[in-house]
């Protein structure tokens, strides 16, 4: 009985965190969606496609990262691939000066939140 205790508070516990996490990045995603739709004055389409792609990262970041001991090396590999994969989904929608300029509009805002 002791033992099913603990493991529903263990589960309990990975789900608060992980449900934290979740809410984290789309707090994030919102911010960046909305900061760069304001930046170049965006269409409510324009800044769903951005929030979305940013949504994608963010859980893919995780995925491939959480949870697998990686090195700081390997990390770094692991953000500028999906970085890489990022910008060529924003490519998809939007011209290179304007994929561009989401990427600088961001890249802004989290300087000024570090």
């Amino acid at each position: 009985m002791k033992n099913s205790i603990k493991i529903f508070l263990l589960l309990l516990l990975f789900s608060l965190n992980s449900n934290a996490q979740n809410n984290y990045q789309i707090k994030k995603a919102t911010m960046f969606s909305e900061h760069a739709a304001t930046q170049l004055e965006l269409s409510d389409e324009d800044q769903k496609f951005i929030y979305d792609t940013y949504i994608s990262k963010f859980m893919n970041d995780r995925e491939n990262i959480f949870g697998k001991d990686l090195s700081n090396e390997e990390k770094k590999a692991v953000y500028k691939a999906s970085s890489k994969k990022l910008r060529q989904s924003m490519k998809v929608r939007f011209d290179q000066p304007t994929t561009a300029a989401i990427m600088k509009a961001v890249l802004e805002l989290q300087k000024k939140n570090q």
